[in-house]
Formats: structure tokens, sequence, C-alpha cells
């Protein structure tokens, strides 16, 4: 899932060298910004259904997956599949009543309607059903201290098991997203899941690590900024770079959901050294549904910092596509050697210090030496 990492290029291409088949282009401006380095596209239209005249475009990519919400978005896309001659795998989204949807990214087939709709989607000359999915498929819970399967996830389970007994279909992929990461494969697969899509996952930034220290990623993400000024017994330090899930979503004891970005506390460390900074621990608070976050939030009690000291968060889950913030990728910090390999903006542009536009030629000559 490439969007958490702000679709970044030479990310996506390490993930790649490590066995991952292709990458997940939320929506097309991630198809887009990840197409123009070559990087292997495996699943569109989830949860953002590309736009009609983008089409042609996504199809020329080739994507292993591509997830269509309604018979109309798969006419669309089977017209053009046809039109190149292309038969193009999707996957179906059941909707369940009992299932978990946020409301902007909703979408798909009720779960009585699933045998008829994917009847009619599976004649079109230009697609195959090959499989369902649906999102969230996995929450951490806060009660049991573990990634584990909601509604969704069964429904999708339900679902496929229909289709290959009512309509014959050959289902080869239940794919379940959400909080997926290597813990919680095996119960991916003993619940009927054959498909999942890390992206926090990767970077050891999911929910469940904020939580566990056995975990087995390793956090590789710092948000890094620096103390702007102080107002009464707050001090602030520049923003910008905060996604309203700051800390990722799971379930509470009674079974509702709890963002961690309001609901959970995190600290920050705060001095012009490591070793400062090590013994400067603040509370600290995300910008919760405020999505300009100009300016975040520490609780230093007595402590007093200057303007200019640099300031770390050292744990977020990663939603990097929606904000200000631009992302450094530092390489060799495991043999305590960091080499910085990129500075790209929020539109994943490489860029200088200063913002000036590296080029899509130098980005390619990174890749290149890797």
């Amino acid at each position: 899932m490439s969007k958490q990492v702000g679709r970044n290029p030479i990310i996506c291409n390490g993930v790649l060298q490590e066995g991952f088949r292709g990458v997940v282009a939320v929506e097309v401006a991630c198809a887009k910004s990840l197409n123009r380095y070559g990087v292997k596209i495996g699943h569109v239209g989830h949860l953002v259904q590309p736009p009609v005249d983008d089409i042609d475009y996504v199809l020329s990519m080739k994507p292993e997956v591509w997830t269509v919400y309604s018979l109309d978005n798969a006419r669309a896309v089977s017209k053009r599949a046809e039109k190149v001659g292309r038969k193009q795998d999707v996957l179906v989204q059941p909707v369940g009543k009992k299932d978990l949807f946020f409301d902007t990214m909703s979408g798909g087939i009720p779960e009585e309607d699933i045998v008829s709709e994917v009847k009619k989607i599976s004649e079109l000359p230009g697609l195959k059903v090959i499989g369902t999915t649906s999102f969230p498929c996995l929450l951490y819970n806060l009660a049991t201290s573990r990634v584990e399967p909601i509604s969704n996830f069964h429904t999708a389970v339900r679902a496929a098991r229909r289709l290959e007994r009512e309509l014959g279909l050959e289902i080869s992929q239940v794919n379940v997203p959400g909080t997926n990461h290597a813990s919680n494969m095996k119960v991916i697969a003993e619940n009927g899941g054959t498909h999942a899509e890390p992206g926090n996952g990767v970077s050891g930034t999911n929910t469940e690590h904020g939580f566990d220290q056995k975990a087995p990623e390793v956090p590789a993400f710092v948000y890094v900024t620096e103390v702007s000024h102080r107002l009464r017994e707050r001090t602030f330090t520049q923003g910008g770079g905060m996604s309203y899930s700051g800390g990722g979503w799971g379930l509470f004891p009674d079974g509702k959901l709890w963002v961690a970005g309001n609901d959970v506390a995190m600290d920050a460390m705060v001095g012009r050294s490591a070793k400062q900074a090590m013994t400067n621990r603040v509370k600290a608070k995300y910008p919760g549904m405020d999505p300009f976050n100009y300016n975040l939030t520490l609780y230093p009690g007595e402590k007093r910092f200057s303007t200019g000291e640099t300031v770390v968060f050292g744990f977020c889950t990663l939603q990097i596509f929606v904000t200000r913030g631009w992302h450094a990728v530092v390489e060799g910090v495991e043999d305590n050697d960091p080499r910085l390999l990129g500075l790209f903006d929020q539109g994943n542009n490489l860029v200088d210090r200063r913002g000036h536009l590296l080029g899509e030629k130098a980005v390619r000559d990174i890749l290149k030496k890797m």
C-alpha cells in the first residue's frame, strides 16, 4: 500500500526487491506517480475507482487486479479493456449489513445481491472476476492486544465461497487489507484470506507496533520537526506532517471503533543532540480532526525549550500522501551509517533543500544504483 510512504519510488522499489509482486495504488494519483518510474502496479480501484477518462492509461499499466464497485464501473472498464484486447482480472467488494465502512471509503455490492450482480459482471467480455475484497478487514483489539478479523473479513470470505459454489467461478484472491503485517499472516490464512496489503506493516508503523515491542518489524520512520514557540503551558512545534488517523484505528474493549490520534497519547523527544533528546520525553497531542495542523502541541510541564530545538515524534501511523510534510529516504541506519538517498516534497517529486525540482531522470538514476 504505497500511499502511506508517500508513493515513494525508492521505497516501493526496495519493497519489490524484497519479493513483492507489485504495489497498491489506492487512487489514480498513486498509479500515475509510480508508473512514471516503472514501478509495477499490483492493485487499483480500491478504495478509489479510477476516473473514466483515466481507465485507458491505467489499463496500459497492466495492473494485476482491479476492484470494481458496481456493474456500471465494471462496464466502463470492460469497454476499454475489450478495445485494447485485454481481459482484466477484477475483484468485487461485497457489503454486509454489519460491516464497518468509513463514509469516504464506501462502495461495493450488497452481500444479498452479490451473486446476481457478479453474474452480470462475469458476462462482460473485457473482465474476469477472480476474487473479493473489503476494507477494513482487520483491526487492533485493545482488549486482546491482537490484530483480529472483523465482519468485513468474513463477508469477503463468504461471498467468495458463494461465487465459487453458485456461479462456478475460480476464486484465487480473497484480499483482506487493513493492519497487515508479518505477525497476522497466519490469522489471515486460517480465516480464509489469501492476500494482504501491508503498507504501514512494511515500515513497522502499524497500530500494533505502538503497543507490542516484540512485533517482528522494527519501526523505520520518525517524524522530525522543531520547536516553534510557547504559549502558557503549551509548547508548539512546526506541523504539517501529521494525518488525522495519526495513531491508527482499532477497537475498544466494548467493540467500538477508536482513532488513536484522538484517544491515545504519544510522546515526543526534544533536544539538540540524540543524548539530550533521550532525556527529554514530552507528552504530545495529535492534531485530531484538524486537517491543517500548522502547529503540533507539546505539554512539557516545567521544562523549557528554545525555538529551533529538534523534536522527534517516535511513533505515528504513516499517511504521508495526505500531509504537507516532505519525506527523506535514508539507508544504512541499521549499520549506523545513515545516507540520504533523496528528499521528496508532498507531490512525491525529488527536490533539493530549497524545493527545486531535480527531475524524473535523477530519480531513475537512484533506482538504477539500488
